[in-house]
């Protein structure tokens, strides 16, 4: 990790030498379990902390209590909810799908201090409490909502999302009633972090 970036999240996040430590202990997991399972793309493991770590912890500025329960779906390699976790919320649920990934999931999830549950089922299945719902590269955002609609989210949605948000908040649009506000990211010219409430299904 370049030290630009060790320095930046010190500077702008309430992040401690001890969480870098853990973050770092938790990426050499992550590429060591990288060469049996995938759970970051190849291309991305040379810029590991900007495209993965630093995307999942510029969510912090959205979080305004860090005892509120966060659920993760599709969590995969925990982006951003484990990341998240180790930064200090204090509640984290992560949904994933696959058996594997899970038990990474498991592994990784010493490296927090704070409460992870790891839920190994499809996320419609569920029917589970939260304060805010976060997803990172999952599914386009009308499947998101009909997926997670039977969950109660008491506060929001923060999705990470790249070029195409536009196109899905439009398409969703035609059945849902939601407010959306949409924030750059500081990591990606072209992401975008949606932080989305009041979800409503119109037909």
């Amino acid at each position: 990790m370049s030290h630009y970036n060790e320095q930046f999240l010190l500077d702008n996040f309430i992040i401690s030498h001890e969480t870098i430590k853990a973050l770092k202990l938790y990426e050499q997991l992550v590429l060591k379990w990288n060469n049996k399972i995938n759970l970051i793309s190849a291309s991305t493991i040379s810029d590991f902390w900007n495209r993965h770590v630093v995307d999942s912890i510029q969510l912090l500025k959205y979080i305004e209590d860090l005892n509120y329960v966060l659920v993760d779906v599709g969590s995969g390699a925990g982006f951003p909810g484990l990341v998240l976790s180790i930064c200090g919320v204090k509640n984290i649920l992560l949904v994933e799908s696959d058996s594997k990934k899970c038990a990474f999931l498991l592994q990784a999830a010493k490296f927090s201090n704070n409460d992870v549950n790891i839920i190994n089922n499809r996320v419609e299945n569920l029917d589970i409490i939260g304060n805010i719902l976060v997803s990172r590269a999952w599914i386009n955002l009308e499947e998101v909502f009909y997926k997670t609609q039977q969950l109660k989210i008491n506060n929001k949605y923060l999705l990470l999302k790249g070029k195409d948000y536009q196109k899905e908040i439009q398409k969703a649009q035609q059945n849902w009633r939601f407010k959306c506000i949409v924030h750059d990211s500081i990591t990606s010219t072209e992401g975008k972090i949606l932080e989305i409430s009041n979800i409503e299904r119109i037909k």
